[in-house]
């Protein structure tokens, strides 16, 4: 199996609605897992991960755009580094 294969597949596909759908109802049930105030990490942190979980419903739903530049910004490969990152970046302003 291909990765292109791989990324259009339906386990994939379901992989990133579900990554999606459960990162907004986690931020929208309790977004204090954010942390209890707005700090600098948070803020920097919660656009990466929200644009990233954009990516993921976009890829889930099977929505392929026209235009190739947002064909590949709304990719399954760029919404799970986004994901990971956004997580990352809350994880070390924890520290």
């Amino acid at each position: 199996m291909t990765a292109r294969s791989f990324l259009a597949s339906p386990f994939s596909r379901a992989l990133s609605l579900a990554a999606a759908a459960i990162l907004s109802l986690a931020l929208m049930i309790y977004p204090y897992a954010l942390g209890h105030t707005m700090d600098r990490a948070a803020h920097a942190a919660l656009p990466v991960l929200l644009f990233g979980v954009s990516g993921a419903f976009v890829h889930g739903i099977g929505y392929e755009p026209d235009n190739r530049f947002l064909r590949a910004l709304f990719s399954a490969p760029v919404a799970w580094l986004l994901i990971a990152l956004g997580i990352a970046l809350l994880l070390i302003g924890r520290v």
